[in-house]
């Protein structure tokens, strides 16, 4: 009898070990930070006509911006970067993750050499480019001299696409408490004057949401050069994990976990009252998805980078952007009903909207899901990616407010946009 109840006891227990929330560990802290630029307003030197007639003096201000403004915008203590540089140069940080596409700002090299003298190990991975030789950082490459530093660039091999993941963990090996950033920036101007989602989340180094961190940055160091390699080792070192997967964060690694991903999204996308989107490049089975749901009714609201805007008017490429990829968004989506805006950045610098997140609002909460991975087909079958399905009410109520500030105050409709093609 003794030996029945206690294998009812651990069935109950394993049960309900899904049931385990990230918010229920301790310590926990999640904050959202978006890069919200602070830009001067740049005046036209005539003044613009929009399409409804209406006369333009300068673009938005806070939106369009240009490199001397980033100064104004990393010193804020609620930005991206300042958060960034106090994780990576605090007393109590003593080995790092790094896993980007690309590594340029400066601010971040700074901190990140200074960590090294200190004593700080640290793992970066980054892209080494399409080509048949791998195409050198060189600022990451620099740190090297700081200290101790394993380098390893990755991706366009064996069948992947781009390294694109955007993860930062912070003492990945301490016994207690481990920090772990994801975001849709890179450490370039997309911790400054890029239009940028960044999360910084604070728990227990025994959650399955650590675990699986330092799962996907070791499976890319020592087994990245083959999808097959790759996805062996992603998956043998999750299934060792202890902890039972968070039911408030899904964590989803590109290229081995992508039709799941995928699936999580049009499930979300079916049930949902309301999808509201945001994202760099837009194409594949989320493009086909939407235009699905918006025959059948569905209200879907998108926000782009004025890139594709310009790119579909000027027939020809603009930015990071192209022709061929605005006016399938065009004939597909927005001619078909998709509530779009614009997010006028600078193409001049390329400057980017660079957000990749969606919210569901369902009758019941809602769910955000957002990542490394722009809404594209590479993103969920080759790339290396990190994407995230997440319901803690309080990251869900964040990302509904800066959507609002997007869609409401900062994004241009399409009746509003200049006739004219002119930077300031």
């Amino acid at each position: 009898m003794k030996f029945l109840l206690t294998l009812l006891l651990l069935s109950f227990f394993s049960s309900n070990s899904w049931a385990v929330k990230i918010s229920d560990y301790s310590p926990f802290k999640f904050e959202v930070l978006f890069t919200n630029p602070v830009c001067k307003t740049y005046q036209y030197d005539r003044p613009m006509i929009s399409h409804s007639g209406k006369a333009i003096n300068a673009k938005p201000s806070g939106v369009y911006c240009k490199p001397a403004d980033e100064a104004a915008s990393v010193i804020r203590k609620n930005s991206p970067q300042y958060r960034l540089i106090e994780w990576i140069t605090a007393p109590d940080t003593k080995e790092l993750y790094v896993a980007y596409l690309s590594f340029s700002n400066k601010n971040v090299a700074t901190a990140l050499c200074d960590a090294l003298k200190k004593g700080t190990k640290i793992t970066m991975v980054l892209d080494g480019g399409d080509e048949s030789e791998v195409r050198v950082n060189k600022d990451a490459e620099k740190l090297k001299s700081c200290g101790n530093l394993k380098l390893t660039y990755r991706g366009s091999t064996g069948g992947l696409g781009y390294a694109h993941n955007k993860i930062l963990v912070v003492n990945p090996h301490d016994s207690k408490v481990s920090k772990v950033v994801f975001s849709s920036g890179n450490l370039t101007t997309g911790t400054s004057i890029n239009h940028e989602n960044w999360n910084f989340v604070t728990t227990s180094s025994q959650s399955y949401f650590v675990e699986a961190h330092k799962c996907v940055i070791e499976a890319m160091v020592e087994s990245g050069d083959k999808k097959a390699n790759f996805s062996a080792h992603l998956n043998e070192c999750r299934g060792k994990i202890k902890a039972a997967p968070e039911s408030d964060i899904a964590v989803y690694f590109s290229p081995v976990d992508g039709k799941m991903a995928l699936k999580q999204v049009t499930e979300a996308s079916k049930k949902s009252k309301l999808v509201e989107a945001i994202s760099h490049r837009f194409s594949g089975a989320i493009a086909k998805l939407y235009s699905e749901l918006l025959a059948s009714g569905k209200e879907i609201k998108f926000i782009l980078d004025d890139d594709i805007y310009w790119a579909e008017k000027l027939k020809r490429d603009v930015g990071r952007n192209s022709k061929i990829e605005a006016f399938r968004i065009y004939n597909e989506l927005i001619n078909k009903g998709l509530n779009t805006r614009f997010l006028q950045t600078n193409q001049n610098i390329y400057q980017l909207q660079h957000n990749k997140f969606m919210i569901f609002t369902f009758n019941n909460g809602g769910a955000v899901f957002t990542g490394a991975g722009n809404m594209t087909t590479a993103a969920f079958t080759k790339n290396f990616e990190n994407f995230y399905y997440i319901t803690i009410p309080a990251v869900v109520d964040a990302y509904n407010q800066q959507y609002d500030l997007y869609f409401d105050k900062m994004a241009t409709a399409a009746e509003d946009m200049p006739r004219d093609y002119v930077l300031p």
